[in-house]
């Protein structure tokens, strides 16, 4: 439940728990979230977001302890806010990002390839879908993901690769978003 309005839901669209049974001594689970957005501004809706990211680690340690990173699993999503200015304390999902008991596999990327949204009304190229491995699962896949481009639209003049046919400046397009993927060896 969200604090501030009682009878509303934390989140919007839920803290989806699925668990894969790879083999009888195997199980990957996946958390996938969709944060509250920065429609009405950042600033005014930080908070929320902040009290999502928190509600997940509360999810995840419930169910694997306290040193849940040695479990496999993935927090992945569309987290709706960036790490740019967590210097200023003003992301609200930096909890999360950077906790311990996780690794942001973006990360692995160069800088100038880890942005996953294009805004193109302040030219900006950010991380908001993240992919977070638990300690033992990023332990295991050494490597680096691929973000998906090819849907971008041509407006997102940093991307300079091949695109789907019958992509536009502007629309049609695929997403806003560029999903991240990993092919994954289970410890």
């Amino acid at each position: 439940m969200d604090p501030d309005a009682p009878t509303a839901p934390l989140f919007s669209r839920d803290c989806l728990e699925i668990d894969i049974v790879v083999s009888a001594q195997t199980t990957l689970t996946v958390y996938v979230n969709h944060f509250k957005s920065m429609l009405g501004g950042r600033d005014a809706t930080r908070e929320r977001r902040r009290r999502q990211c928190a509600k997940v680690k509360e999810i995840v340690t419930d169910r694997f302890g306290a040193n849940a990173g040695d479990e496999p699993f993935i927090v992945l999503g569309d987290f709706k806010d960036y790490l740019a200015d967590v210097a200023q304390g003003t992301s609200g999902i930096a909890d999360l990002v950077e906790w311990d008991q996780v690794e942001n596999v973006v990360d692995r990327l160069p800088a100038a390839d880890r942005w996953t949204h294009y805004w193109d009304s302040g030219n900006q190229y950010r991380q908001l879908d993240y992919a977070l491995l638990s300690r033992a699962l990023a332990d295991a896949n050494p490597g680096a993901p691929e973000i998906m481009r090819k849907g971008q639209p041509l407006r997102a003049t940093q991307y300079t690769g091949l695109r789907f046919a019958g992509i536009g400046e502007h629309r049609p397009k695929a997403s806003d978003h560029r999903p991240v993927t990993m092919a994954l060896n289970l410890p």
